[in-house]
């Protein structure tokens, strides 16, 4: 089982230069791990075996095989009338009865053959915003902070690499990094749009049911612990609504005679399951990941409006250095110019970091003196 998980190790991995921050990993580093879980899992008959069998008549012999494919294809139904009772007195299963209603409206099954592609398709739209980002990145943080992130000084840092960094930010780049900040700004708003844009996939894919689906699940499990009995004729649980374990089945076949025949098979559906808790699991992370990607762009627009607030955050990554010294940077900076500042202290030595802030604040004063 754990040689099935080794191929996400990858996922796993930190890497040596960090462009972005812990809400754009999560869309594209933890939602991806889970969303291909989820579908290893529903496509691994390793686990829960064939994701189909139907029982009738044909329960052994050569037409098990295509009576349990045709149900597979062409789904499957519940009685919405047989989903609140006592089972084995109103009806045989939760949704699995005879039909004594004349409009009797059937729940239709068919989406359980198309999981494992809108899991897949979701993977890859949640990675979609990084690719973008490493496209447009270009690799320009990793170039300017090589060998500055190790806990050790290099000589390299006081002979050469201070003055062509200082040079860099204050002089040959200049405001020339706003391209750069938006770039990033776009992905993460991205990053929101697609997230929401699930949330409304998800509830097309499943027919309306998923909008209100954790909230269901939730409130159900919460309910007060009644006698069974008269639990079953107060709720319906939401898994067995949405996700029947059994369903029925119906096939038009000729008889001997030639004429139509209607035989009624009862399938059992053990990937369901699995399904019901990979949707719970979903509905909650989506919207957990929602609430904070809209903080996140939120705050990234604070960011953009208010150049104190920039202070405090560089504040937050060195110590011992006046806030004066930082402001004055700050001041002279562009937004793109103070976003690629503020990558650079993620991954230099803070005491290189703290160095490189105090000698772009003089050569901004010699820049001053000078005119």
């Amino acid at each position: 089982m754990i040689d099935l998980f080794m191929p996400f190790r990858s996922f796993l991995k930190f890497e040596n230069v960090c462009t972005d921050n812990n809400v754009f990993r999560m869309h594209y580093k933890l939602s991806v791990i889970i969303l291909l879980v989820f579908t290893l899992l529903v496509t691994s008959k390793q686990f829960f075996g064939e994701p189909i069998h139907c029982m009738g008549d044909t329960d052994k012999g050569p037409g098990k095989d295509a009576i349990n494919s045709y149900c597979w294809i062409y789904g499957t139904y519940t009685l919405k009338s047989r989903l609140v009772g006592r089972e084995g007195k109103n009806m045989a299963y939760a949704g699995i009865g005879p039909s004594d209603i004349e409009d009797d409206d059937e729940m239709r099954h068919t989406y359980y053959q198309w999981v494992c592609f809108v899991l897949l398709g979701q993977a890859a739209l949640f990675y979609t915003p990084r690719y973008l980002w490493k496209i447009w990145e270009g690799g320009r943080l990793k170039a300017l902070v090589t060998d500055l992130a190790n806990p050790m000084i290099t000589k390299d840092w006081s002979e050469y690499r201070r003055g062509d960094l200082v040079a860099y930010m204050s002089y040959t780049n200049l405001y020339t990094h706003n391209m750069y900040a938006l770039h990033f700004a776009f992905c993460e708003l991205l990053n929101l749009v697609n997230v929401i844009g699930q949330i409304f996939l998800l509830d097309l894919f499943l027919g309306g049911t998923f909008r209100n689906y954790g909230a269901a699940v939730a409130s159900f499990t919460q309910l007060p612990q009644l006698p069974e009995n008269f639990r079953n004729y107060t709720s319906v649980n939401p898994m067995d609504k949405y996700f029947p374990k059994l369903t029925k089945c119906w096939l038009r076949n000729y008889g001997p005679s030639g004429s139509m025949q209607l035989k009624d098979y009862l399938c059992v559906l053990p990937l369901n399951i699995v399904n019901e808790k990979i949707f719970v699991v979903l509905w909650f992370w989506l919207i957990f990941l929602a609430l904070v990607s809209t903080v996140a762009v939120l705050f990234r627009i604070v960011v953009f409006c208010l150049p104190p607030l920039r202070t405090f955050m560089i504040m937050g990554q060195i110590r011992y250095v006046k806030k004066q010294v930082i402001s004055k940077v700050v001041k002279r900076f562009s937004f793109g110019d103070w976003f690629i500042l503020y990558l650079l202290g993620k991954n230099m030595n803070p005491i290189i970091y703290k160095d490189l802030i105090i000698e772009l604040s003089k050569e901004f004063d010699n820049k001053a003196v000078m005119i």
